[in-house]
């Protein structure tokens, strides 16, 4: 086992009971608010799904978070995951809120993506998601805005 899982690990189990899961599952999905994206796995890595809104950030925190992560395990990828209905300035505080989260970000966790799934999004060239991509990108994550049912590839 490399360091870098060693420490994935360590930080899984640090996380509270029942806020995460290992899945090698072809497709994962999260579904929200009507808002739905799906983590296409041909080679079925080993990936923790986790629970953020809820699980390791209780839903009485006064805290902006995102609702999901999911990590694939291999060479760390984590993928904080917004799912809304519309307000998208607002999942991108939410993204940026649960990037600078110290919980949420082992030594580990190199590579992120920050992604804002919902319905009727501006387009990608609308000065609010080029803002918000320059926010996220500073936080060293990529943002992707995508409309629901929304689709990505490991």
């Amino acid at each position: 086992m490399n360091k870098a899982n060693e420490s994935l690990n360590v930080w899984a189990n640090s996380l509270p009971s029942g806020s995460w899961c290992s899945t090698k599952d072809s497709n994962i999905k999260f579904e929200e608010q009507k808002s739905k994206i799906t983590f296409v796995n041909k080679s079925k890595k080993s990936c923790l799904k986790v629970d953020v809104d809820g699980g390791v950030i209780l839903s009485n925190t006064r805290s902006a978070r995102c609702d999901k992560l999911l990590v694939e395990k291999s060479a760390p990828l984590f993928c904080f995951v917004e799912l809304k209905g519309g307000d998208i300035e607002h999942a991108i505080e939410q993204l940026e809120a649960s990037l600078k989260n110290p919980k949420l970000n082992p030594e580990c966790s190199q590579r992120k993506l920050a992604f804002v799934v919902g319905k009727n999004h501006f387009p990608a060239s609308s000065p609010l998601i080029q803002k918000g991509m320059k926010k996220i990108s500073s936080l060293n994550a990529r943002l992707i805005v995508a409309n629901t049912p929304a689709s990505y590839s490991l």
